[in-house]
């Protein structure tokens, strides 16, 4: 969802389905992450379920750097829908042959329905609406000027718990339960909104 659009800023806000199948294939197979990648369960909650012809350990050794290319995909992508665009990722995380593409193309379904459950769904159409736009004239009015030209990417994740994470300069991580306390929100993205601008 685009909120703004103009000669000097653009705010995207919304949910990306990878990220929902990757966090999905983290709970389904019990991976472990590292520091910088460790996230709350999906909620509703996944059950542990490692499919025949999946390979775990394998899965396990590569869900690392597509979780962090996925990232910096959705960070710099140019393409507003790039779900079919090919050659998407540098690693070979997702090699024709890899654990983790086997893994993807088995889970990606499953998460897809698990992801169509919840009241959630509805509240990523509804969190941003207004706030970036009242925001970014908030800090125009403060600096007595337009505000500089910037690039953020909210992307919205069904995770358990409140979540604000700062991926870069111009991607947050928020949870839905984050994204529905329209203080808390509101606080967070002054913030960003105060330095980007």
């Amino acid at each position: 969802m685009r909120f703004a659009n103009s000669m000097s800023w653009q705010v995207t806000w919304g949910s990306e389905h990878e990220v929902d199948v990757a966090l999905y294939i983290r709970d389904a197979l019990a991976l472990s992450v590292a520091d910088g990648q460790v996230l709350p369960p999906v909620e509703p909650a996944v059950p542990v379920h490692i499919p025949p012809g999946v390979d775990r350990a394998a899965v396990q050794e590569q869900w690392a750097d597509w979780w962090t290319d996925l990232l910096a995909f959705l960070r710099n992508r140019t393409d507003p829908d790039p779900r079919f665009s090919h050659g998407r990722y540098r690693r070979p995380a997702l090699a024709e042959d890899s654990a983790m593409r086997h893994a993807v193309a088995e889970f990606s379904p499953l998460a897809s329905r698990h992801n169509a459950t919840g009241d959630w769904a509805t509240r990523r159409q509804r969190a941003g609406d207004g706030i970036v736009g009242e925001l970014v004239r908030e800090a125009e009015e403060r600096t007595g000027r337009r505000a500089r030209p910037f690039q953020l990417a909210i992307i919205e994740i069904s995770v358990a718990g409140r979540v604000w994470q700062r991926q870069d300069q111009g991607q947050i991580l928020v949870s839905n339960r984050f994204s529905s306390d329209r203080r808390a929100l509101g606080g967070a993205l002054r913030k960003v909104i105060d330095e980007l601008a």
